[in-house]
């Protein structure tokens, strides 16, 4: 039986739309600014950054997808990514200059850059797994979760607002963080913090907010053994 356009539903659909694309604002905005700004990344390394999430991004909607059709588990895989997601962007609070020196104060002695290098590498790396978890969480399960969720009679209406919620995002992140110096390891220190938190509470909080659909496909039991 589909799930009708509930209050609880409405929320849930609008909270983890919402906060899912905020995430990705972050991400795919102010990572690239965050490397050049605190570690001097050249656009290679940008160009690195991006092309390596981009297929992380692709082949976890893909698989994970296919997946989560076959067990049929929307509301687990969602909120536990939702959790490790957010933890996956606090991460990056703990990439700067003087944390990453301190583990590593043998690179000082060998290369006055090198810290910095490891910072890019380091984030680049945690870009590619906070890609994988929020592929997983969002692209994959949520959108899933929402076909399963409606019905011919209402789908159009929900994905009008599942539309929208890219562009009140890019208005949330820019409005909420404008005022801060992103030349100032403190102010990105606080991005992550936020965005990472509300992220992590969004998927503990899912646990009780989303409704299983119980939705199982066999026609992709073969992409598993």
């Amino acid at each position: 039986m589909k799930t009708k356009l509930t209050p609880r539903f409405l929320t849930a659909l609008t909270i983890f739309s919402l906060m899912g694309q905020i995430a990705w604002v972050v991400e795919n905005m102010y990572l690239n600014v965050f490397l050049y700004k605190m570690f001097n990344a050249t656009a290679a390394d940008i160009s690195m950054m991006v092309g390596a999430s981009s297929v992380a991004a692709t082949l976890t909607t893909i698989l994970v997808g296919a997946f989560s059709d076959k067990v049929g588990k929307r509301k687990l895989l969602m909120c536990l990514g939702y959790i490790i997601w957010g933890i996956s962007i606090l991460g990056f609070a703990l990439i700067r200059i003087d944390l990453v020196s301190e583990v590593f104060t043998f690179m000082v002695v060998s290369h006055t850059n090198a810290i910095a290098s490891l910072c890019i590498t380091l984030t680049i790396a945690l870009d590619c797994i906070m890609t994988f978890f929020g592929s997983s969480a969002n692209d994959a399960a949520f959108n899933a979760w929402l076909t399963d969720s409606t019905d011919e009679t209402n789908r159009g209406s929900i994905e009008g607002i599942n539309a929208m919620m890219p562009l009140v995002a890019i208005l949330a992140v820019f409005g909420g963080f404008m005022g801060l110096n992103q030349d100032l390891q403190e102010s990105w220190t606080v991005i992550f913090l936020v965005i990472g938190g509300v992220v992590t509470a969004l998927g503990v909080a899912g646990f009780f907010l989303v409704e299983e659909t119980g939705v199982k496909s066999e026609e992709n039991s073969h992409y598993f053994a």
